[in-house]
């Protein structure tokens, strides 16, 4: 990089880090998912990305750095292992290795204090340029502890979401996307609408059925991994280019199919160059795919860049299909009234559930093991109740 001179259960703002707007710092900061404890810890396990001759569009250099991008991939790798949520840089947006001042957040206690701070030091740079340069100053929140939180939190579905891709002949490196997408936070939101650790925006998922008022799907990480795969499928068949597919996740495959057409070229590396491109293709677009390069990195390589490197331990879970619909409430009671880890086993179930709108039967759910039994015993009786009810109503 060239250099000129939180809570639990949070469900707030988050979108990934280079879809930020240059002056927002409130949208930047992302408490995290839930507080660790070393018995919830067990060892990390580097990524194996071998086997994959049958998975769709892969070769050994199938996600090697496109020409002309290498810069790119490097700030974004020093973004992830080098500064903090509590640091930033100031960086010009077109040409983002170029990198004018690290700013210190440290002791700032409000995001207005923090939006001052970087304010001011954007003027004092601001003297120094022309005024172009100066209109393409950005800020960038760091991302070091927030990928660290991140690996930690993948242990609980990464290997699960590998299975996925694995099954559907897909490229295993593509579930790294998670990282930029949210940093695996399963309580994921953006002011946009998009949802869950894969970010899926409701118009994209309601043709495959997986929003309803009181299920959404898209925030069950596994079947959200499922959704994500199909779409990255499609479009690798629209586009016949890895860079240009998952480009296409953050920008549209027919947007990312028209500029190859318009700029004729199919290198992505050109694309993100060329200054007449930009005006359609915004920072988000032109980053996304080193950002997500960068975090594959950055992941492979954790014990590099972090040191000491964990896993999260999987939820100690067991998928339950209701056989009859039930309120959640009662959910909550297989939980010994812990709402949140109900929540954190069910981030599916929407706020109209939880706030009693019946869950349909067929619904399935995650319960602690401990606690299967108990439920199926109590879903049984319910399921006698209802039937006795409905046998007293039907006519003799």
């Amino acid at each position: 990089m060239k250099k000129i001179t939180v809570s639990i259960l949070y469900a707030g703002l988050l979108i990934s880090p280079v879809a930020f707007a240059q002056n927002d710092i409130a949208g930047q900061v992302v408490p995290q998912v839930l507080g660790r404890s070393p018995e919830e810890s067990r060892p990390w396990r580097a990524p194996v990305f071998k086997d994959q001759n049958s998975a769709l569009g892969y070769k050994e250099d199938a996600f090697a750095i496109p020409k002309g991008m290498e810069k790119q991939v490097q700030f974004w790798i020093d973004i992830y292992t080098k500064y903090s949520t509590n640091q930033g840089v100031i960086h010009d947006a077109e040409n983002v290795e170029t990198v004018y001042e690290v700013v210190d957040l440290t002791g700032l206690t409000t995001e207005r204090e923090k939006q001052k701070k970087v304010d001011e030091v954007k003027n004092i740079i601001g003297l120094k340029l022309t005024k172009e340069e100066k209109d393409r100053l950005r800020f960038q929140l760091g991302q070091k502890d927030r990928m660290q939180d991140a690996i930690f939190y993948s242990g609980r579905y990464l290997e699960d979401m590998e299975k996925i891709f694995r099954d559907a002949n897909m490229p295993i490196e593509l579930t790294r996307l998670a990282f930029v997408e949210s940093s695996f936070n399963i309580m994921a939101r953006s002011k946009v609408g998009a949802s869950g650790i894969w970010q899926i925006m409701p118009y994209t998922a309601r043709p495959y059925r997986m929003i309803s008022p009181v299920v959404d799907k898209r925030n069950h990480p596994l079947e959200a991994t499922k959704l994500a795969a199909k779409l990255l499928r499609q479009n690798y068949n629209m586009l016949d280019s890895w860079p240009l597919a998952v480009t296409g996740y953050n920008h549209g495959p027919t947007g990312v199919l028209k500029m190859t057409k318009s700029y004729e070229t199919r290198e992505l590396g050109e694309l993100v160059q060329n200054v007449k491109s930009r005006k359609s293709f915004g920072f988000a677009s032109r980053n996304f795919y080193a950002s997500f390069l960068a975090a594959l990195e950055v992941e492979k390589n954790a014990g590099k860049y972090f040191g000491s490197v964990v896993w999260s331990k999987p939820f100690n879970s067991q998928d339950l299909k209701l056989p009859v619909s039930v309120k959640y409430k009662e959910i909550v009671s297989w939980f010994d009234g812990d709402d949140e880890k109900a929540q954190m086993y069910n981030p599916h179930l929407t706020q109209k559930a939880r706030k009693g709108t019946p869950i349909p039967a067929q619904t399935v759910i995650a319960i602690p093991k401990d606690k299967y039994n108990i439920a199926l015993i109590s879903l049984a009786r319910k399921n006698r109740t209802v039937a006795m009810e409905d046998n007293k109503k039907s006519p003799r």
